[in-house]
């Protein structure tokens, strides 16, 4: 049986909270209440929540901050956030909106539209869920016969959104390449394992067998416009800037989301040990990618992707660090 969805509502005022629980539980929803920023963030630290309430004139922490921290977390920034004020100025809902937020109601909200708004924003939340989660299921797919790869999906996504995010790209590439970031070795689920865990250099043959995993992820992603960056990260993250495989693509040629993510996920890669090869520390690994080794070459990547890499290095450096950990706390609790 499904949970009731859970509702954080955060506002300083008991009036307002016990309003909210009113107006809400006798719809089915479950309603946490906080009553400050700080005690927001513990809560969902704790528990899973599914939609937050926040007001924006509040001790410790205002909703603004809170916002902001929210949307800044890989863990919560999924959460679609309504905020509730009294302020009703055209530049809090800009700052509001700025911060992350869904939505921007005033106080005393009208009941019928807050419960509406509640009921869209949950509704749709639900189905964003249910898309985001068939994504990583599929991608988690390709590391089954991995053993090595750990948290790679994933930081190869935060990597992608990081650079995508410093070249100005808008709000929804950088959504969509954190996600679908994560697809460009789905294809590696047609390659026999004995090929993948191999201890060691490919000959030439298992090498023109790992080339094809790129046209592989190709067609297991297909044609929904939905995941058309995934089947472009997917089919072209080896086309290297001066020419790779499988199509030989050179410059811009290349879709921008896959130049992106052939430098996170090649950052990621000397990162982590595999089966046939050693781990680099962040030197070693920034080392090779801006001066280039017997495989890698400056010259593979976008100049200005390669740019931001060298402008963001240390902050590469703590996602890192900050991801392994909890890969590792995640893997000691299960």
């Amino acid at each position: 049986m499904k949970r009731a969805y859970r509702i954080l509502a955060v506002d300083d005022e008991d009036f307002n909270q016990e309003l909210l629980q009113t107006l809400l539980e006798p719809k089915g929803y479950e309603v946490v209440t906080a009553d400050d920023g700080k005690q927001a963030l513990e809560i969902l630290s704790e528990k899973n929540i599914d939609l937050i309430l926040l007001d924006i004139n509040m001790p410790v922490m205002n909703g603004y901050e809170v916002c902001l921290r929210v949307k800044e977390d890989p863990r919560t920034r999924h959460i679609p956030v309504i905020m509730i004020t009294s302020l009703d100025s055209r530049e809090s809902r800009l700052k509001g909106m700025e911060a992350g937020a869904e939505e921007f109601l005033q106080k005393p909200a009208d009941q019928a539209e807050l419960l509406l708004r509640v009921g869209n924003i949950l509704r749709a939340a639900e189905y964003e869920d249910a898309f985001n989660y068939a994504i990583m299921a599929l991608a988690r797919a390709a590391e089954a016969n991995d053993l090595d790869t750990g948290n790679h999906i994933l930081r190869v996504g935060e990597f992608s959104a990081l650079i995508a995010a410093e070249l100005g790209q808008a709000d929804k590439f950088v959504e969509d390449i954190r996600l679908q970031a994560t697809l460009h070795d789905v294809g590696k689920v047609h390659i026999p394992s004995h090929i993948l865990k191999k201890p060691g250099l490919l000959d030439a043959g298992e090498m023109e067998e790992m080339k094809k995993h790129p046209a592989f992820g190709a067609a297991i992603i297909g044609d929904h416009p939905q995941l058309a960056m995934g089947r472009d990260i997917a089919l072209y993250h080896h086309e290297k800037y001066g020419g790779g495989y499988p199509a030989g693509l050179r410059g811009e040629d290349i879709p921008l989301a896959a130049r992106i993510v052939t430098l996170a996920d090649c950052y990621d890669a000397l990162r982590n040990s595999r089966v046939y090869k050693p781990c680099y520390d962040h030197a070693g690994a920034y080392r090779i990618i801006t001066e280039g080794d017997d495989r890698t070459r400056p010259a593979d990547f976008d100049q200005a992707v390669l740019a931001v890499f060298k402008k963001k290095a240390d902050r590469f450096e703590e996602l890192y660090i900050k991801m392994t950990d909890q890969a590792a706390a995640q893997k000691r609790s299960a």
